[in-house]
């Protein structure tokens, strides 16, 4: 089975359930002994107050919460010696770069105000797996956490794939992108994950899920291209079908034109930053 990454922005329709649910079933009903319920702050959580909730007011559930997951997947806790971790490269490699390029009154005010971790990955029936997801700008959910290695680039850019393309989610739903951009490929479609990483790049698409929607194009761009840096995301352009190399350069500029009509934001130097907050890892 072939099981592709998802990275998208999660809207939950609340729809009535009366006649399939019992008492056994109903959504109050306590699940003890997960972990979450009581506990006694320690080092994780004055930690998480200090460099989170202090100068950002974000706060950090890592500690079981039935309302924060679905309860029909079947999911892990994190390991406590994980949440450090995580957000420590978190705010490295996310909220530092924006902070260097956009003033620090720009991440504190756009940023979501709560972070969930997932110890397990999130599996989803059609074969692919979600790695995040967002909630109207306000709650980002990190999945996988207890496979996490700071040491190692590519769980690294996994985790900041999914930071930045839900945080981008929130840009464009504060100021929307140019709506040229969604003119520059067309052939979008709600079965992106039946084809190849090679055919949504011969498509002019940077991954399989960007082909899914504008919207998840753009992010997906601007995740990209984040994580992989100028040279990196040059290479994947080069090495493109050369019928696709200008789309992806055409995407790209609206990308840049973006940042800076909106957000005043020089891209190419958060490029740079983010690039190289991720290599001083």
């Amino acid at each position: 089975m072939n099981i592709k990454h998802i990275h998208f922005l999660f809207i939950l329709l609340a729809v009535s359930l009366f006649s399939a649910c019992s008492d056994e079933d109903d959504a109050d009903t306590p699940l003890p002994d997960l972990g979450g319920e009581t506990w006694v702050n320690g080092p994780v959580d004055s930690w998480l107050y200090e460099n989170f909730v202090t100068p950002y007011n974000i706060e950090v559930k890592y500690r079981f919460d039935k309302y924060e997951v679905a309860l029909n997947r079947v999911l892990s806790p994190v390991r406590e010696d994980k949440v450090i971790p995580v957000m420590e490269t978190i705010r490295k490699t996310w909220i530092a770069p924006y902070e260097q390029v956009a003033g620090e009154t720009f991440i504190k005010s756009l940023s979501p105000k709560q972070f969930v971790l997932v110890g397990s990955a999130e599996y989803n029936s059609n074969g692919t797996i979600t790695l995040g997801t967002a909630e109207g700008g306000r709650k980002v959910v990190l999945f996988v956490v207890n496979d996490f290695d700071p040491k190692l680039e590519t769980e690294v850019k996994q985790m900041l794939h999914t930071i930045h393309h839900e945080f981008a989610h929130i840009l464009h739903q504060n100021i929307m992108y140019p709506e040229e951009f969604k003119r520059i490929t067309t052939d979008y479609t709600a079965s992106w994950n039946d084809f190849s990483l090679a055919d949504a790049r011969s498509r002019g698409y940077i991954t399989e899920y960007a082909r899914s929607s504008p919207d998840e194009d753009f992010v997906e761009m601007i995740s990209i291209m984040l994580i992989e840096g100028k040279a990196g995301f040059d290479a994947i352009v080069n090495n493109a079908p050369e019928p696709a190399q200008p789309l992806l350069r055409q995407k790209e500029q609206y990308v840049v034109r973006y940042f800076k009509e909106a957000w005043n934001i020089d891209f190419y130097d958060l490029q740079a930053k983010s690039q190289a907050a991720i290599e001083a890892l």
